[in-house]
């Protein structure tokens, strides 16, 4: 009865770990939206370690991928804080520029993977994508929130 206890509270923080992570925005580099009139420090980017660290556990990234893509997300890092550093450009000017950094990062990160992991890095691009839609319009993100409705 204690394993079985204690096997259910595993479970249970597991699934906490695993919301938390879900509802953590996965290598999210743009500010999310109406939060400011500003597009400069919203707020303070992912670490190029972590983010690494979790492509490599969802795409199963080797050894070698994960030391070329860390490099290519450290750098994308340094010129975002940047680029929201600049108070010489407009918002929006500073938010196409990362824009189109985000595309240049993210077209050299997909030149790194293999075809079945270029088509899983573009569904979480587009889950991430949806995940911002749907906070910007106010809509609770799936399977998160507090709201305790599973029990």
């Amino acid at each position: 009865m204690k394993f079985v206890r204690c096997f259910a509270v595993l479970g249970f923080a597991l699934g906490l770990v695993a919301t938390s992570a879900a509802n953590a925005q996965p290598f999210q580099d743009t500010p999310p939206a109406g939060n400011s009139d500003s597009a400069h420090g919203q707020h303070a980017m992912p670490d190029p370690q972590k983010q690494t660290a979790r492509l490599s556990r969802k795409l199963q990234l080797t050894p070698d991928q994960a030391a070329k893509i860390e490099p290519i997300l450290a750098n994308r890092m340094q010129q975002m804080q940047q680029m929201r550093g600049d108070t010489s450009s407009s918002p929006r000017d500073v938010h196409q520029k990362m824009r189109a950094l985000k595309q240049d990062t993210d077209s050299q990160i997909q030149a790194i993977l293999t075809d079945s992991q270029r088509q899983q890095y573009q569904q979480m691009q587009q889950q991430a994508m949806q995940k911002r839609l749907d906070h910007k319009q106010g809509a609770p993100a799936a399977g998160g929130g507090s709201d305790e409705d599973g029990g």
